[in-house]
């Protein structure tokens, strides 16, 4: 019994002694390996939550997951050497940005024309937003002014006649001088919706084909003076004619014109003298205009050749020192322009270099452009050179002769109603109401761009009569006279929305724009390496004092004799 009770105290006793050994085994063991972190300076840290700086993107904290710690240390975002990368690129861009704009990037790439872009698809297929508005002069007293009642002809204003200017380019062919040669083809679209003057109504105008064949004449021997009064005599033409607005734009036809071309094909070589219709009956040219960085913005749009030629057409070269290369058509105009830049415009009914000059500079659809004014001397007499635009005999100042462009007819352009002054509005005839806002002519350009906001090019053409006595009378009332014909007006009206907006933004928006964008990429550039800069001095100073931290606690622990004392006797019960 006494055994049998002891036996439980006995094994309680070494259950309780295996048990205080086991713990004490652990407990030593827990001691020495506190110890020999302790000693061996295995210390620790505190898990640091570490946050990405790229707009709060990918937050990452510490984990004791060795693979988790691997894969942050890979991020895009958060990696110390990504970061400084990304910090030196965003450097880089904002200072190139600053140096090489954007503005100007975008303008070097317009210099190219590449197919594709908007300026080239803009241009290849033009908007539709030029008017051609005409108005016709209908003669008022012809009948008082044949029987000598009254000295001068008398002219009415009738219009305006409002077509839609259609141009097209076609056969696109680039060059390898950096130059683009292409078709331009132009065409009218009468505008029913527009127009309030009936093309059925009747005029009285003077007869074009009587009076510009006898100028034509007035110099030729008296056989062919006779024939000729023989054949009008025999068509029965009279010095005035009643015709319909449109006869008299499009269809204008007289017997003896017929009769001059199958006699004389050479000296009449067309039928039909309707205003627009000859203007508009060879209105397909071969262009070519400078293109690409090789000639800059002076120089970019401007034309080269105009029908494979560098003059003017129809003019001799060795008589004419103009030329037409540093023109423009008036669709695009060069880059960068300023206040002092001359503009020249080229348009083949003028059969002239028109340059337009400075104005002042005005605000459209909210873009800052420039005003040009067309020159108003610019039919003056040149006297210190080779006039270009005179005839023999010479002609009054405010005259520009326009006959090569019209088989040698006797045509001479001016501005309407002579609102200049040059020549006097009375001198020829009565009637003229000139006024220089309605018959001035002008461009508005956005000037960076060379893109036109509007342009109204005002044109009139005029039958030049010269001393035509030698036919005898009633010649002899129409020589010396300048008959004015009809004046016409070319009116850019503005822009499409969709290119409106671009310039806006181009010019407008993207620079201020484009300075803030840069200013953000270098500040965020700068952030980047400046945080990366400190946490890594950060961290610098916390090793440096953990490492002093490890040899101060190493030595001490070494040199404590009660801890080595401790030590030896802790072994010892092992």
């Amino acid at each position: 019994m006494f055994a049998e009770r002891t036996s439980p105290t006995i094994d309680t006793d070494e259950s309780m002694s295996s048990t205080s050994s086991t713990r004490g085994a652990d407990e030593r063991q827990s001691a020495s390996d506190s110890l020999n972190s302790l000693i061996e300076g295995k210390i620790e840290e505190p898990c640091l939550e570490v946050k990405c700086s790229l707009a709060d993107h990918c937050p990452v904290t510490c984990e004791d997951n060795p693979k988790s710690l691997k894969g942050n240390r890979k991020s895009i975002c958060c990696n110390t050497v990504a970061q400084c990368v990304w910090g030196v690129l965003l450097l880089f861009i904002s200072i190139g940005g600053f140096i090489f704009k954007p503005l100007d990037f975008v303008l070097k790439e317009k210099l190219n024309m590449r197919p594709g872009f908007p300026p080239f698809e803009w241009w290849a297929d033009p908007p539709d937003e030029v008017k051609l508005r005409v108005y016709v002069f209908n003669v008022t007293n012809h009948d008082r002014f044949m029987s000598g009642l009254d000295e001068k002809i008398n002219m009415e204003e009738i219009g305006p006649i409002v077509y839609l200017e259609k141009l097209l380019h076609s056969n696109i062919v680039f060059n390898e001088n950096s130059t683009m040669t292409y078709t331009a083809k132009r065409y009218p679209i009468y505008l029913p919706n527009e127009n309030t003057v009936d093309l059925n109504a009747t005029l009285y105008v003077p007869n074009l084909a009587l009076l510009g064949m006898s100028s034509y004449l007035h110099s030729a021997n008296y056989f062919v003076l006779t024939a000729f009064r023989l054949m009008v005599t025999t068509h029965g033409s009279k010095f005035f004619l009643k015709k319909t607005v449109y006869e008299y734009l499009w269809d204008y036809r007289e017997p003896i014109l017929d009769t001059s071309k199958n006699m004389a094909p050479g000296l009449v070589p067309v039928n039909n003298m309707g205003m627009l219709a000859r203007i508009y009956a060879d209105f397909t040219d071969e262009v070519t205009v400078k293109i690409g960085q090789q000639w800059s913005h002076e120089e970019f749009f401007q034309i080269d050749r105009f029908r494979g030629e560098p003059q003017l057409p129809s003019y001799d070269p060795n008589e004419c020192p103009d030329r037409i290369f540093g023109s423009s058509e008036g669709v695009m105009y060069r880059q960068h322009l300023t206040k002092k830049d001359v503009v020249l415009y080229w348009r083949k009914t003028v059969c002239k270099l028109m340059p337009l000059y400075f104005d002042r500079e005005m605000l459209v659809d909210n873009v800052p452009v420039y005003r040009y004014n067309l020159s108003e001397i610019v039919f003056e007499r040149i006297t210190n050179g080779t006039d270009c635009y005179d005839t023999e005999p010479s002609l009054p100042p405010g005259l520009s002769d326009g006959s090569k462009c019209y088989f040698n007819f006797p045509m001479v352009v001016s501005y309407p109603h002579f609102y200049t002054g040059r020549p006097p509005r009375d001198q020829y005839v009565t009637g003229l109401q000139p006024n220089r806002y309605k018959h001035n002519s002008y461009i508005v350009v956005e000037p960076l761009t060379g893109t036109p906001f509007r342009s109204v090019a005002r044109m009139q053409s005029n039958l030049r009569v010269h001393d035509i006595s030698r036919f005898n009378s009633p010649y002899s009332k129409f020589s010396n006279l300048v008959l004015p014909l009809f004046w016409a007006e070319y009116n850019q009206e503005g822009l499409p929305s969709n290119i409106q907006w671009t310039i806006y933004f181009i010019v407008v928006i993207l620079p201020p724009l484009s300075y803030v964008l840069l200013t953000l990429l270098l500040l965020l550039g700068c952030y980047f390496i400046t945080k990366n800069i400190y946490n890594y001095q950060v961290q610098s100073e916390m090793l440096n004092s953990l490492l002093h931290f490890k040899s101060k606690n190493t030595e001490t622990l070494t040199n404590n004799k009660v801890f080595a004392y401790e030590k030896e006797a802790f072994i010892k019960k092992l």
